[in-house]
Parts: C-alpha cells; sequence; structure tokens
C-alpha cells in the first residue's frame, strides 16, 4: 500500500527532500504556489522543470554564455550537464495535489498513464 510523502513528516533524521523535492517545497513556502495545496516530496526533476513559473525568452547573460555556450539555460558552475532535452519548459500549471496518484519510473520520471 502507498500514498503521497507529506511535505510535514518527521524522520528520525528530520525532513527529507531530495533537489527536485526541495526546490518544491522552498517555492511552496516561498508562496510561489498561491492556494494550491501540493507536497514538495511528490515532485520529480522534470516536474519542477515543467511548472509554469520560468521566463521562456530569458536571454543569458554573458557569464552564462561564457561558462557554457552550448546549453540554452544558465549553468555558471559545476561538473556535471543535463544531456537531455528539456521538453515541456515551463508548460505546466501547478494544479491541487499535483502528481500525488501519478506513478513515474526512472530514469526519466515520466508520470504514468499519461495525463494523470
Amino acid at each position: 500500500m502507498a500514498w503521497p510523502e507529506q511535505d510535514s513528516w518527521e524522520y528520525y533524521d528530520g525532513q527529507s527532500y531530495v533537489c527536485s523535492s526541495f526546490v518544491a517545497a522552498i517555492w511552496h513556502a516561498g508562496g510561489l504556489y498561491g492556494d494550491i495545496e501540493l507536497n514538495g516530496t511528490e515532485q520529480t526533476p522534470p516536474d519542477v522543470y515543467r511548472m509554469n513559473f520560468f521566463d521562456k525568452n530569458f536571454n543569458r547573460p554573458k557569464q552564462c554564455e561564457e561558462a557554457d555556450p552550448d546549453l540554452p539555460y544558465c549553468q555558471l558552475n559545476g561538473k556535471y550537464r543535463i544531456k537531455i532535452q528539456l521538453d515541456q519548459y515551463s508548460t505546466i500549471e501547478p494544479y491541487n495535489l499535483m502528481n500525488e496518484h501519478c506513478t513515474s519510473i526512472n530514469p526519466l520520471y515520466l508520470p504514468l498513464p499519461q495525463g494523470c
């Protein structure tokens, strides 16, 4: 039996987040979702970059282009790069209980079934 993980759950070592759920929880704490009920712990990396919060007409600053001229987004430092296309970038309006009834399979974490 499984149920959606709640941001409020505490484990023996405190709250537990991976990178994407941490970002989603920070956005929630900052009020970005407004009145939408959403648990950051249920959000995967594609969920985060698909949320309609990003400026699609962003012009990268010179520092971004100098750091990595081949990336369409800005990464100033770091050893690793995202090598997949960010399909559906900034296309989904967050909604109540987003992805809490969806399954997903790594490594792409696409929601199954489609449209869930």
